[in-house]
C-alpha cells in the first residue's frame, strides 16, 4: 500500500482519523508553549549573559528555521491556482493566481511563522507509463465534454469537469519560486510510490532543510 492508497483507507474506513486542523492557530500555540517554557521560538533556552568585559562575547547559536507546512503541490494544483474560476476554460487567470499564492506565502510566514515547502513530482518513471496514458486519456475525454458544453450551452462547464491549464504545475513552481517558497520536486514520479524516493531542490530558498515526501 502506497501513501495514496494509505490517504483513502483513512478517509473513507477512518472517518474520525481525519480532522480539520488549524495551521496558523497550531503554531501560536505551539510558540506560545515554548515561550512559557522559557526558550526560544526555535525551541532553544535562552542565551546565557554576556561576560564581562575584557573576555568577548561568545557567538549566540543560529536561529533554526520555523515549522515547516510540505504540501503536496500536483495533488493540490486546483487550490494552489487559486480555487475554481471560470477563466480557467480559456487559458487560466494568471493575476489572481499570483495573489493567491502571495497571500499564501505571506500568511505562512508573517502571520504563523511557518515555513511553506512544495514538492513536486519529477521524471516519471517508464514503469508508470500505463498509468500516465489512463490518466491523460479520461483527461482527453473530460476535454472534449468541456468543449462540447461551452459549444452549446454557453455557460462554465460544472466544477467537476475542471482541468489544469496547460503549464499550471510549472507556473506555481516558479510563482512560488519568485515568493521565496521553499520547492524541491522528487527524482522520479512519487505519486504513489510507497518507497521514500530521492528529491532535489529547485530553486532559491530560505532555509537549507530538505524535506523527502512519499
Amino acid at each position: 500500500m502506497g501513501v495514496q492508497g494509505f490517504q483513502e483507507f483513512l478517509e473513507k474506513r477512518c472517518p474520525g482519523a481525519v480532522v480539520p486542523v488549524d495551521l496558523l492557530k497550531l503554531a501560536r500555540t505551539v510558540a506560545r508553549q515554548q515561550h512559557r517554557a522559557g526558550l526560544s521560538p526555535g525551541g532553544y533556552p535562552p542565551a546565557p549573559p554576556p561576560p564581562p568585559p575584557p573576555p568577548p562575547q561568545p557567538p549566540s547559536p543560529a536561529a533554526p528555521p520555523p515549522c515547516r507546512v510540505l504540501v503536496d503541490a500536483d495533488s493540490a494544483l486546483q487550490r494552489l491556482y487559486g480555487g475554481y474560476q471560470t477563466d480557467w476554460v480559456c487559458g487560466g487567470q494568471w493575476n489572481a493566481m499570483l495573489g493567491y499564492l502571495a497571500a499564501l506565502s505571506q500568511a505562512c510566514l508573517y502571520q504563523g511563522g511557518l515555513e511553506l515547502v512544495a514538492m513536486f513530482n519529477g521524471t516519471l518513471a517508464k514503469e508508470r507509463l500505463p498509468e500516465w496514458a489512463r490518466k491523460a486519456q479520461g483527461e482527453r475525454q473530460t476535454a472534449q465534454l468541456i468543449v462540447s458544453h461551452v459549444g452549446n450551452k454557453g455557460t462554465p462547464p460544472p466544477r467537476a469537469w475542471f482541468l489544469p491549464p496547460a503549464c499550471l504545475a510549472h507556473c506555481i513552481r516558479l510563482a512560488m519560486i519568485r515568493f521565496r517558497v521553499k520547492v524541491t520536486r522528487t527524482v522520479q514520479w512519487a505519486h504513489t510510490h510507497p518507497q521514500r524516493p530521492s528529491f532535489a531542490p529547485v530553486g532559491p530558498s530560505t532555509a537549507s532543510h530538505r524535506i523527502a515526501h512519499c
